[in-house]
């Protein structure tokens, strides 16, 4: 945690991890197998906690255990709810002032494992498909980062979604990200992330096999038993603490190290 708040991030953190320990106590009570997930697993392995510099907390479930924590989520406590305002649900307080401003603040994301499809072909047009329809669900479209040609492309999809209701935009999308979830492929990916980062990162299917007790900010949590490899995968050398120019919070840089 960011204790002297060198980075700024230390009113988001002390915010989130409440909330962390509240979803990790409905998980346990109805039998829903989660993990913390990317920097916030990167944390709890390398800081014990956040990063100081990180500024959200994520999750990630596999299909089987995203479908069940749908179906409990009336049971969360009654000051939370679940927003899903793009193709990512995430999970906030009530009265959280900044849970539709963009980039939201105060919520914790959570990203969904499906298997990969068998076809290198189908998962081709599966990754161009979702990448189509997030710029068909996107409120606020930022350019920033992408070629002419993709920029182009993100303005059409932008113009074009507004012809469909989001509801069955984010069933449509639901329906494409579980292409693979049928077949015998041994990898499984992330389909509700970020536009860029759709379909680049496959992990062996193992990594969800079981799942393990892990420390963060002097609490447990769950997490995958195959961490090493996802976070290998996910960041290379991830032990290696990054140069401070580079490091930065989540809302500040999409590409920030960690």
């Amino acid at each position: 945690m960011d204790i002297e708040n060198e980075y700024g991030t230390l009113e988001q953190q002390q915010y989130l991890l409440p909330i962390l320990i509240d979803i990790d106590k409905f998980c346990r009570d109805n039998n829903i197998n989660y993990s913390l997930s990317d920097g916030t697993l990167l944390g709890a392995v390398r800081h014990k906690g956040f990063i100081p510099w990180d500024d959200d907390i994520d999750i990630s479930l596999d299909r089987d255990n995203f479908d069940k924590f749908l179906k409990a989520v009336e049971r969360l406590p009654e000051k939370y709810e679940i927003i899903y305002d793009l193709w990512i649900r995430r999970i906030t307080r009530k009265d959280n002032p900044n849970k539709h401003v963009f980039p939201p603040k105060g919520c914790i994301d959570l990203f969904v494992f499906d298997r990969v499809p068998d076809r290198i072909r189908t998962e081709k047009i599966q990754v161009f498909l979702l990448r189509l329809l997030q710029g068909m669900i996107k409120k606020n479209v930022v350019y920033d980062g992408f070629s002419l040609q993709k920029k182009v492309l993100l303005f059409t999809t932008h113009i074009f979604g507004k012809i469909f209701p989001a509801n069955v935009k984010k069933k449509w999308y639901d329906s494409v990200s579980q292409w693979g979830n049928n077949g015998k492929k041994g990898n499984v990916a992330r389909y509700n992330g970020s536009y860029k980062g759709i379909g680049n990162a496959r992990y062996p299917s193992e990594i969800l096999d079981k799942y393990v007790n892990i420390q963060f900010e002097n609490h447990t949590f769950m997490a995958m038993g195959g961490w090493d490899k996802f976070l290998s995968v996910m960041y290379g050398d991830y032990m290696k603490i990054p140069k401070k120019q580079d490091r930065k919070t989540s809302h500040e840089h999409i590409g920030a190290k960690t």
